[in-house]
């Protein structure tokens, strides 16, 4: 038992080990606060347990004309919590004025090669499918209509959730100085939870 004891002390005492449980209680500490903003918001529309009266959810029409990339991507994240989503939907949003998310949402093309629309849209709270997006890769030529840096943007951004794994080297070349400081900043965004 001593041994034991003796071991975990040692290993408490490595830095490394120290600077991991710090990062994880800064990301717990975040999503109280997060999770403690989303109840103040909800509380002041009335107490927590009233009844809320049926109604039946209706989709909310995305549409992509009249906004920035900016505002594309805030409209594509009320409700979402994870930080990884919402930085990789902030970097679609950022590159190119929304150029992925305007397309996410037009091309039926894509969303046939993926066996479902890219956006979600049903329900109150439309997002980014990244399951969808995900499966779209698996597909052999759904880049055919884009440029080597634009399809390693969005791979770049559906590998931060996890659905695709993109290879360093291919970032680094494929994409300009300004693009690629987008796809840092969404990095850092997704594991420190700061805003993009």
């Amino acid at each position: 038992m001593q041994e034991w004891t003796q071991v975990v002390g040692d290993v408490a005492q490595d830095p490394l080990v120290q600077w991991a449980f710090k990062e994880s209680v800064r990301a717990i500490v975040r999503r109280v606060q997060r999770g403690r903003e989303a109840a103040a918001a909800h509380s002041e529309a009335g107490p927590a347990l009233a009844p809320i009266p049926h109604r039946a959810e209706k989709p909310v029409t995305v549409t992509s004309d009249e906004m920035t990339g900016t505002e594309l991507a805030e409209s594509l994240l009320q409700g979402a919590g994870n930080e990884r989503m919402r930085a990789a939907t902030r970097l679609l949003g950022a590159y190119r004025e929304g150029f992925w998310l305007r397309r996410l949402i037009e091309d039926q093309e894509l969303a046939d090669a993926a066996g479902r629309p890219l956006i979600n849209r049903s329900g109150q709270h439309p997002s980014v499918d990244w399951s969808a997006l995900g499966r779209l890769f698996l597909r052999t030529g759904w880049s055919r209509r884009a440029s080597v840096s634009e399809a390693v943007m969005l791979e770049s951004a559906v590998s931060l959730v996890g659905g695709s794994v993109v290879e360093l080297r291919q970032v680094i070349h494929a994409l300009d100085h300004g693009e690629l400081q987008l796809v840092m900043r969404a990095l850092e965004a997704a594991a420190y939870g700061k805003e993009g």
